[in-house]
């Protein structure tokens, strides 16, 4: 790619690479680590034409979802119904559009647009008008996060709560 001076790079991330999440914790980790390394790669390859993007899809109706599905925490389970599921050929098309047009970060949906917006830092932007919707839109962007957050821990909370009745009425009986 460097002899001829063009070429894309694609990293998979996840949603879960951009908010931690309870039953994540050793997966969103490495799945964050991802970007760092996007946004350093980034820097030393764009003098070359080289363009990388860091793809953050969501749940997607695959076999790995279905099988993870399987023995996911209540609590991750119903955090993650609040974004829903998507169809894979619907992701798909809308990363390799990503990739083509060497956009850095490349989300699927509101909320992974939302997620993008809100977690951009120092990424690279593709175009001022990427840099601008950022900017004007981050204040309500992170009101509607602040949100989903008392969301997510309550979700928590009640499952915690419903785990303890439970071990109390199991010792009653």
């Amino acid at each position: 790619m460097k002899e001829r001076r063009m070429g894309r790079i694609m990293f998979v991330s996840s949603q879960a690479g951009q908010i931690g999440l309870f039953g994540y914790t050793a997966y969103s980790p490495s799945k964050f680590a991802l970007r760092g390394l996007a946004e350093a790669l980034q820097m030393e390859i764009k003098p070359y034409n080289i363009y990388v993007t860091v793809a953050f899809p969501p749940d997607t109706d695959t076999p790995l979802l279905a099988e993870e599905n399987k023995s996911k925490p209540l609590e991750t389970k119903l955090i993650s119904e609040t974004s829903g599921v998507w169809q894979p050929d619907q992701v798909a098309k809308i990363l390799v559009k990503d990739v083509v047009q060497g956009n850095f970060n490349s989300s699927v949906g509101p909320d992974g647009y939302m997620l993008s917006a809100l977690t951009c830092g120092m990424s690279p932007v593709t175009s001022i008008t990427e840099g601008l919707q950022q900017i004007v839109t981050m204040g309500l962007f992170r009101t509607i996060a602040l949100f989903y957050l008392g969301s997510f821990d309550s979700i928590v909370r009640r499952c915690m709560i419903q785990r303890e009745q439970s071990k109390a009425a199991d010792k009653r009986e």
